[in-house]
């Protein structure tokens, strides 16, 4: 009876401690400098193309997302997830996103960059100066 008392403690003190995580703001410096964003957030994820996804988190907030190098098949995934239990992902390589591609199967890429931008169009615009820049 004292083990379980011993362990309903811990829970409920590891409980406090993490809910103070999630109540954090929307959106937050990371350590290394990069938008963080909650995953609870997020509404919707919509591939732009191999590298970009474009991601609304609320009517008025929305987010481009680079993965590291080139998804193969990411531009055709029509359900994306964060593949980690992470709460929060930020631009700093840690979160990856997940999703099914027929030919290989589940594919995961990891997030190297988060930038906000007003609306879908502004995030084309963003990937559209980068591809120029660097040609």
């Amino acid at each position: 009876m004292k083990c379980m008392r011993v362990s309903i403690l811990g829970l409920a003190g590891a409980a406090i401690i993490l809910g103070g995580c999630a109540s954090a703001p929307a959106t937050k410096e990371s350590s290394q400098g990069g938008n963080c964003i909650n995953t609870r957030q997020i509404n919707a994820i919509r591939p732009l193309d191999d590298e970009h996804l474009y991601v609304r988190v609320s009517a008025s907030q929305h987010q481009l997302f680079t993965v590291d190098q080139p998804c193969n098949g990411l531009r055709l995934a029509r359900r994306i997830t964060i593949a980690d239990a992470a709460t929060r992902v930020c631009g700093d390589g840690t979160t990856l996103i997940s999703f099914d591609y027929p030919a290989a199967g589940a594919v995961r890429c990891r997030i190297r960059r988060l930038d906000p931008v007003a609306d879908r169009a502004e995030a084309m615009e963003l990937v559209e100066a980068r591809a120029a820049s660097e040609e």
